[in-house]
């Protein structure tokens, strides 16, 4: 009984003070690092970008909030690169027994042309609880666009879960598990060793979040990344290291009221086409 009452009190801090946000879509480790554009680095935000990948990849990346094993989340995923149609599976968790948030995600993109690209998901999300004594469950869309102006420019934007379709929902709002959200990023690659980006976020709880952020490799296979995000402010740093096909990214973003909190990303590059 006690561990419920402190869970609770968790949540509350975190609705409060915290920034609203999709417990199930949270941005690969690396993307956190450069202020968590999803629409402009993560295909879990945009499947456009499917089509922009060379080779395939496996990755795993934990996410832990305010260091309250309670609050973090797991996800991972693989997508396949070919010629034809890129496609991606993805599976995250959120929360622990007696309150647990899934999501199991498909996701295709296509290249138009040598510059556009156009992808599509379809996710289904559900909450159980037995804390609270509640069910739900939706089917939502994701709709992304990537537009590569010059060799150095592209252009990102993508709608997350609209439209939705409520699959089941007792005694709790569905949209907890897949609120809509619309996404413009950008990135600019200044030079071989150098990447800036950034980007703005409208969701059905916010009225206007931005973030910026930058990678920067000062010798091969080494990366630095800093950023900031809006509303509230939260500085993040990061760094990651490849070894062969083998990527392991770290990151670290402050909350002035709720502290800190870390993440551990892992992926694999191989050729499967």
């Amino acid at each position: 009984m006690k561990k419920r009452w402190v869970i609770i009190l968790c949540c509350c801090l975190v609705c409060r003070y915290g920034y609203t946000a999709d417990n199930l879509r949270i941005p690969d480790v690396r993307t956190l690092g450069m202020g968590g554009i999803g629409s402009s680095h993560s295909t879990l935000f945009n499947p456009a970008l499917l089509a922009f990948r060379t080779e395939s990849e496996m990755r795993i990346d934990y996410y832990n909030r305010y260091s309250l094993k309670e609050l973090a989340t797991v996800s991972g995923g693989i997508s396949f690169f070919n010629d034809k149609l890129p496609v991606g599976l993805h599976i995250a968790s959120f929360g622990y027994d007696a309150y647990r948030e899934s999501m199991f995600r498909f996701s295709a993109g296509k290249q138009l042309n040598d510059r556009l690209a156009l992808g599509i998901s379809v996710q289904y999300s559900l909450l159980q609880s037995e804390l609270f004594e509640t069910t739900a469950s939706r089917l939502s869309t994701d709709i992304g666009l990537g537009w590569q102006i010059v060799d150095n420019w592209l252009i990102t934007a993508s709608v997350i879960n609209m439209p939705s379709i409520i699959i089941d929902s007792e005694n709790i709002d569905s949209e907890r598990i897949a609120a809509w959200a619309v996404e413009l990023g950008a990135n600019w690659k200044v030079m071989n060793n150098l990447l800036i980006t950034g980007g703005a976020l409208r969701n059905k709880e916010n009225a206007f979040e931005a973030g910026i952020g930058m990678e920067y490799q000062p010798f091969t296979d080494f990366q630095l990344r800093a950023g900031l995000r809006s509303a509230p402010f939260r500085p993040s740093l990061g760094i990651g290291y490849r070894f062969s096909n083998l990527t392991a990214d770290v990151v670290m973003v402050y909350h002035s009221v709720l502290g800190f909190s870390t993440g551990l990303g892992l992926s694999y590059s191989f050729g499967f086409k």
